[in-house]
């Protein structure tokens, strides 16, 4: 029976991603976790300034208490008389650090700004999921930096917190599960938070960055065979292409990871992406990723929304799958 549940974990979790959506902010553990790293961070920094080992001991002392309570939450439940609580904690803990649903939802919100509302509005609504300028993108940049973000956090944000939590139900079961899904989401809100690389978080930050990319690194890989697999149920997108694209590109950024996802949508679409970019004003001259049209259109970004919500179901299933098989 226990492995019976073990395979009905993942798909259980994005399933209840899918029926409820994210938490309110107000509740969100993940914005909790937020608050507790900027009480860390100035706790550090009063001790050993902007250090790396200052962002080291911070990062830490901030995901210590989350992990501990997703495996103590978990454990209790285990040795509880209740029937099915062990396999509903891990399903719910898991769910919790997934996000598919709502990069679908950021990114519908786009394509319906920038239809209904017009372009300065759709400008306003992209500025809140990606990081570059967007106050001088044409439709065409406002589309494309709406599927870059989809296709970058697809790994991020979908992937690595399924493959963490299949192999953490391998190793340890329920609590293993939840324990690993809530490592990654830790370390994945650290980066986003001191991941910079300015005066400021260049030392602090780097613990964190470097602990995201490793924890990204195996996803990021699994991404290239589950998008190109997903391709098949998508109308428009190429198998094929996703799959050489998405090779051919893997190392066309600095970032270790974000190219595998990020040139495997460009195949799959047809489409150019990357390129050129300003943070703040500042040039950043990223390389570009396949071989296709960079004018994305809005059909474009509504097949990368399928082709995500389809990687998510892909992924869940191999996951499911793998799990039986092993144990």
């Amino acid at each position: 029976m226990e492995t019976l549940l073990l395979t009905a974990l993942i798909p259980c979790a994005v399933l209840l991603d899918a029926l409820l959506g994210e938490p309110p902010e107000a509740v969100h553990p993940v914005c909790a976790l937020g608050r507790w790293a900027r009480l860390m961070e100035r706790c550090w920094r009063s001790l050993l300034g902007g250090t790396f080992w200052a962002g080291m001991l911070a990062a830490l002392a901030a995901i210590a208490p989350f992990l501990l309570a997703a495996w103590g939450c978990t454990a209790w439940a285990a040795q509880s008389a209740i029937p099915f609580l062990p396999f509903a904690t891990a399903a719910f803990t898991v769910y919790l650090c997934l996000a598919p649903r709502s990069l679908a939802r950021h990114a519908c919100y786009v394509l319906s700004s920038l239809q209904h509302g017009g372009l300065d509005a759709a400008r306003i609504a992209v500025a809140r999921i990606v990081g570059r300028d967007t106050a001088n993108l044409d439709a065409h940049g406002v589309l494309r930096a709406s599927i870059e973000s989809v296709s970058e956090n697809l790994t991020d944000g979908v992937l690595a917190t399924i493959v963490w939590a299949a192999a953490g139900a391998l190793m340890a079961g329920f609590e293993g599960a939840a324990a690993a899904a809530v490592l990654h989401r830790c370390f994945n809100t650290l980066d986003a938070l001191w991941g910079k690389r300015n005066d400021r978080y260049r030392r602090f930050g780097t613990f964190a960055a470097r602990a995201d990319d490793v924890l990204n690194w195996l996803p990021a890989r699994f991404s290239l065979p589950v998008i190109s697999f997903s391709c098949l149920f998508i109308s428009g997108c190429s198998v094929r292409k996703a799959l050489v694209t998405g090779w051919q590109y893997r190392h066309a950024h600095a970032s270790p990871n974000s190219p595998w996802s990020e040139a495997a949508f460009a195949g799959a679409l047809g489409l150019k992406l990357g390129g050129p970019v300003s943070y703040k004003g500042v040039p950043v001259p990223y390389p570009c990723m396949g071989d296709g049209s960079p004018d994305a259109e809005p059909q474009h970004l509504e097949q990368a929304i399928r082709l995500m919500l389809a990687s998510c179901a892909t992924a869940a299933v191999m996951a499911a799958l793998t799990i039986f098989v092993i144990s």
